[in-house]
């Protein structure tokens, strides 16, 4: 009777223990989990601050460069006030971007290549043509840390350059609509001079237009 009680104390002892152990083994891991999962909560929020960081500091910027009216190429001052600016709100953007860990690489690799595409200003192209690069890639910039901090996945790569050509042909385009519309309507009230003629017929051979008869010079009207 002895042995039998041995033995059944043995057996129940060890299923004892052994649910003991695997319990604890279950607590070891469920709290290892807990603090990887609040480490990595820990950490991207992190970098969200960062990209937030880089995102405000270049909102800064675009915001200064739309608020600039130089005229044509500016002035040596002008250029390098703007120059500064550029450089000291790109640096502070680059260097919260680098930052980033290499988990969110494609992320922080574009926005960087994109800071790395604006150029410091030495007047050509004239400040219009600057302006729409340098505001195209500041909000292609944007996009990617701001769908970064939101959660959102990492938007598709543009080929920038192509993007900037197409534009920049954009506003040319409508900047010479417009004068061309203005030395028509110049035209009409008190015709033109050879000069602005010959403007007018460069402007539709870029626009592709026909050239209407050119009786609009400023001695068409007049009297023989």
């Amino acid at each position: 009777m002895n042995e039998l009680w041995d033995k059944l104390w043995s057996v129940e002892f060890g299923i004892a223990l052994l649910g003991a152990l695997t319990g604890g083994a279950f607590t070891i891991l469920g709290s290892w989990l807990q603090a990887r999962s609040s480490n990595k909560a820990a950490a991207l929020a992190q970098a969200k601050a960062n990209a937030q960081r880089g995102f405000d500091t270049l909102t800064q910027l675009k915001v200064h460069l739309e608020a600039q009216t130089f005229q044509g190429i500016g002035s040596g001052e002008s250029r390098a006030t703007w120059n500064r600016e550029r450089e000291t709100l790109t640096t502070t953007a680059n260097s919260t971007l680098m930052l980033l860990p290499d988990e969110y690489k494609e992320t922080r690799g574009q926005t960087l290549m994109l800071l790395r595409m604006i150029k410091r200003w030495e007047g050509f192209p004239a400040w219009p043509e600057y302006k729409v690069e340098t505001s195209l890639l500041l909000s292609e910039a944007l996009k990617f840390l701001g769908l970064f901090v939101r959660g959102s996945d990492v938007p598709k790569k543009r080929d920038m350059t192509e993007v900037i050509t197409r534009e920049i042909e954009h506003y040319r385009r409508q900047e010479a609509h417009r004068e061309l519309e203005s030395l028509e309507r110049d035209s009409e009230h008190s015709g033109l001079d050879e000069e602005d003629m010959q403007r007018a017929r460069d402007l539709r051979e870029f626009l592709g237009q026909p050239h209407p008869p050119e009786i609009t010079g400023a001695s068409a009207d007049t009297p023989s």
